[in-house]
């Protein structure tokens, strides 16, 4: 009885809050599509949570003019037509007017479709093929494309004093994206590419792709990749004795599987922003809100300011209809100091020009040692 009681008091409660005078501004509902099963989870929770950060943030100030910020989050299991069914959902039944979504360009681009046809907003957290680039308007990436990331990563091999390289990649965009990138960049400075791998991911042992690298005595690998595969990959490396050392896109999202094979022997290059004061204050309040930053990753960062930066386009355009967001989030960045640094965008809204850092693997962490542009 007392439940009954308890629910019906507070049935009454909403029906007041509805027909009174008092009532409380509707919230702005904001889609999110995250891989929360299935496979690169770690990474796609990480970003969530960069989510939730900037909603506490946005609604501990009062919300946008007053309403506050309310996450719908989907669930896209690592797969296009999941990704898809989460899209629609959001789009057609919550229709919330944007969404921020972390995964691949297989599941990022087949989404940016849908959100083209029904004419609403997609944030990019994690993708980063330069075909999102086919979406103004639509699709807006807080990370960098992989031919700007790849070509720095070229270019810090090269300044390495390295002279030949092999790259070990797994098949797919964003593999295949950087290596071609850091191949042009570290041949454009006169080294040499002497083997290619480009690995079937999914599999649980990687020697028979890792073993043609061994007699090809490259002085670096490129490589890229994240979750289980980089972990099986360089478990692979390891047993077969490589001892290059090993350059990588965004290396702080592979997995370690050995922290004394990677020590000082593991580089890369990454968005610089979080190294700087804004990025540190996201830190903190990761740190406060998960019981430390032992597993805090990158994507924490490119998810909270995903949300920030639509709430402000919100603001600005006064509307949160999906067509002003549009228009106002160019606008809106160009006055954002994110926690992945300043944001600038060409007109395809496509990531240009990022705060580069320079990482190193000691002692089982990553440790920026120097930042470009």
């Amino acid at each position: 009885m007392k439940k009954i009681l308890s629910l019906a008091f507070c049935s009454a409660l909403a029906l007041a809050a509805v027909q009174g005078p008092a009532r409380a501004a509707d919230p702005i509902e904001i889609g999110v599509i995250a891989n929360l099963t299935g496979s690169a989870v770690k990474t796609s929770v990480q970003m969530t949570r960069g989510v939730e950060l900037a909603a506490d943030a946005i609604n501990a100030a009062g919300g946008i003019d007053g309403r506050p910020v309310k996450l719908i989050v989907e669930d896209s299991e690592n797969r296009a037509q999941e990704a898809l069914n989460a899209a629609n959902k959001l789009y057609n039944v919550d229709k919330v007017p944007a969404a921020i979504m972390f995964g691949g360009s297989g599941l990022m681009i087949p989404v940016a479709e849908l959100a083209k046809e029904k004419g609403r907003v997609l944030v990019n957290t994690s993708s980063s093929s330069p075909k999102l680039g086919n979406y103004p308007g639509t699709l807006f990436s807080i990370l960098p494309l992989d031919d700007i990331v790849g070509k720095e990563l070229g270019l810090l091999m090269a300044d390495s004093g390295a002279k030949t390289a092999a790259i070990v990649v797994p098949n797919s965009t964003f593999g295949l994206g950087v290596a071609e990138a850091a191949a042009a960049a570290f041949e454009a400075k006169g080294g040499k590419i002497v083997k290619k791998v480009a690995f079937t991911e999914g599999q649980p042992d990687y020697r028979a792709d890792i073993q043609p690298v061994v007699p090809a005595k490259p002085d670096v690998i490129i490589t890229a990749g994240y979750g289980d595969d980089s972990r099986a990959m360089l478990k692979a490396a390891r047993e077969l004795g490589l001892t290059a050392k090993w350059y990588a896109a965004y290396p702080s999202i592979l997995e370690i599987e050995n922290k004394d094979f990677l020590d000082g022997k593991l580089f890369g290059v990454d968005n610089g922003g979080y190294s700087q004061p804004a990025g540190k204050a996201v830190a903190d309040k990761y740190g406060a809100k998960f019981n430390g930053t032992a597993d805090l990753m990158a994507h924490v960062y490119y998810g909270y300011d995903a949300l920030m930066v639509v709430a402000a386009a919100i603001k600005k355009a006064g509307s949160a209809e999906p067509a002003a967001i549009a228009k106002a989030l160019p606008d809106v960045v160009k006055a954002y100091d994110g926690a992945t640094g300043k944001i600038a965008w060409d007109a395809r809204g496509q990531r240009i020009a990022p705060p580069i850092d320079v990482i190193e693997y000691k002692a089982g962490d990553f440790v920026t040692t120097a930042t470009r542009n």
